[in-house]
């Protein structure tokens, strides 16, 4: 997630999180800021700014006891839409009689396409302000991973 926010007697500030990794930066007026640690940056006058949050609980910019906020807390409709895959396959791949009519991967093979789908539809739910974007994003992602559960699923009983 890459964000530009314009703060008061700082400039421009770049501040970009990899949602696998965690791993951040910072720019200031284009310039990429040196690490002081994980979460701490020297700006270009020799200020330190230090980051609180990620992309999922928002992220703080502090410089000098002064905060900045640079991304918003995701809302709880994001999560719900994204947990959506996880709950599908917990509930119709535990009921016998439900995966005799549609198949679908359980265990650790579903449970990790799930996680994947997870991370995924929140990072892209993340990139647009649009509450209907959102939900279609998440239906979209959740729709895919039933898709893909089905498909293993059918791979695997075509095998014995």
């Amino acid at each position: 997630m890459k964000v530009t926010v314009k703060v008061p007697e700082y400039g421009l500030i770049g501040f970009e999180e990899s949602a696998w990794t965690g791993r951040k930066t910072l720019s200031h007026n284009g310039k990429e800021c040196a690490k002081l640690g994980k979460n701490k940056f020297i700006l270009e006058n020799g200020d330190i700014a230090q980051i609180k949050g990620n992309f999922l609980r928002g992220a703080i910019l502090n410089i000098r006891n002064v905060e900045y906020q640079l991304t918003p807390a995701a809302k709880w409709y994001e999560y719900i839409l994204a947990l959506l895959p996880f709950l599908f396959n917990i509930i119709w791949g535990n009921v016998v009689s439900l995966v005799l009519i549609f198949p679908i991967v359980g265990g650790a093979i579903g449970g990790g396409i799930c996680g994947v789908c997870f991370v995924l539809s929140l990072v892209l739910m993340r990139k647009t302000s649009k509450w209907w974007a959102k939900i279609l994003i998440g239906l979209a992602v959740f729709a895919a991973s039933v898709l893909i559960c089905y498909g293993i699923a059918l791979l695997f009983l075509s095998a014995s």
